[in-house]
This record gives C-alpha cells, sequence and structure tokens, in this order.
C-alpha cells in the first residue's frame, strides 16, 4: 500500500503532466507530446539518452569518495526517506514508480511547454526562425536555468544538486530539441532518478557526515 505522503507527491507530478500538456496546446506551441518523427531520431535519441544516464550515475558513484558530494548524498537520503515522504522502506517497485512519476511529470512541464515556449518566443524577439539553432539553444539554457532554481539548495550541502540539476536540464533539454519528443528525456531521467533513488537507500549513515549536514556547513 503507498503511503498518503507518496499518493499525494504522485498526484503533483500527474498535475505537472495535466498542466504541460494543456499549457502547450493553450499556447500553440509545437507538440513533443509524440514520437521522434523518423527513425533515426527514434533510435538514435533513446540510445543517447540510456548513454548519457548510465553516465551520470557511474560518474556519481565515483564520486562517492569526496566528502562534498557525501554531505550531499546524505540530505537527499534523509529527504527522501522521511516518513512525511517515501518513508525508510524505500524499495525497488516505490523508487520505480515515484522516477517514473517525477520524470514524466517535470518533463512534461519542463520540456513539453516551457522549453518549447521559450524557443518560440526568444525566436521572434530576435528575428529568428522557429527552428533556428541559436533559438533552440538560448531556450534549452533558460529552460535549463529555471529548472536549476526549483532545485534550490535549501542547505549548504545541496548547492552540487541544485548544480546537477542545472546540467541534467541541458542533457535533457537537448535531447528534446534533437528529438522533437519528450520520449528521449523522459528515458534518460527515469533511468538517473531510478538508480540514483536506490543507491540513496543504500548508503550507511555517517556520523561525522551527518553531523556537518546538520550544522550547514560549507561544502569542502
Amino acid at each position: 500500500m503507498i503511503p498518503p505522503p507518496v499518493t499525494q507527491t504522485l498526484v503533483l507530478y500527474a498535475g505537472m503532466v495535466v498542466a504541460g500538456a494543456a499549457l502547450a496546446a493553450w499556447t500553440g506551441c509545437p507538440s513533443l507530446f509524440r514520437a521522434p518523427p523518423d527513425g533515426l531520431r527514434l533510435v538514435g535519441s533513446l540510445a543517447l539518452a540510456l548513454l548519457a544516464a548510465l553516465a551520470v550515475v557511474r560518474g556519481g558513484r565515483l564520486l562517492e569518495g569526496r566528502a562534498w558530494y557525501r554531505d550531499m548524498a546524505l540530505v537527499m537520503r534523509r529527504i527522501v526517506t522521511a516518513p512525511q515522504l517515501l518513508g525508510p522502506e524505500l524499495d525497488r517497485g516505490r523508487a520505480l514508480t515515484l522516477a517514473i512519476y517525477s520524470s514524466v511529470g517535470e518533463e512534461a512541464l519542463f520540456r513539453g511547454f516551457l522549453q518549447p515556449w521559450l524557443i518560440a518566443r526568444l525566436a521572434g524577439a530576435l528575428g529568428l526562425a522557429p527552428d533556428a539553432p541559436l533559438a533552440a539553444a538560448l531556450g534549452v539554457a533558460t529552460t535549463s536555468a529555471v529548472f536549476a532554481l526549483l532545485h534550490p539548495p535549501l542547505v549548504p550541502a545541496l548547492r552540487p544538486w541544485t548544480a546537477f540539476a542545472l546540467a541534467a536540464g541541458v542533457l535533457f533539454g537537448g535531447l528534446a530539441a534533437w528529438s522533437g519528443s519528450l520520449l528521449a528525456p523522459v528515458v534518460a531521467h527515469l533511468v538517473i532518478n531510478w538508480l540514483n533513488l536506490l543507491r540513496l537507500t543504500e548508503l550507511a549513515p555517517d556520523a561525522e557526515g551527518d553531523d556537518a549536514v546538520a550544522r550547514g556547513r560549507p561544502e569542502r
């Protein structure tokens, strides 16, 4: 049985999907709520999504020996396993459910609506064609910045998390812009979220790290 706090979180992400699709339709944005328009971009974008996601996750594993990374991971573990969110009994199924909802919800809102809307507005403001590479690059960058700002460092240990969100936003945005679809960014987002959620629950508590987090010490 899924506890009420988790259900509320899933409803929030489902609302993002509805809002993203509705806003995209209302504003007349080019729809990304579809499969890529050709086989090359379908296969290529999915391959890139999987490779990039696995590289991101692998990079995180390599950074686990760094004090600043471990401090960030401990804070994130506390957040996701708190009783008001997922609780300490986070299994693979619940982690996968949250990863699916969060990836689809965030991509629908940010890459399904906000990014194409910004690209169109920036292209118009700069006198560029709607498919101009400069307009796409600026749209991806601006959307990624907004995405990062909505992953705020509530404590100093979470500053790298905000920076990682910015980089991830560029990755997801680039996949969406090139493929013309939300499929690849959703897959990349899902894989990263799921594997990282599982890893967070495997991290053993570290007394020194927990004390540092509690004090809100600046990263090293």
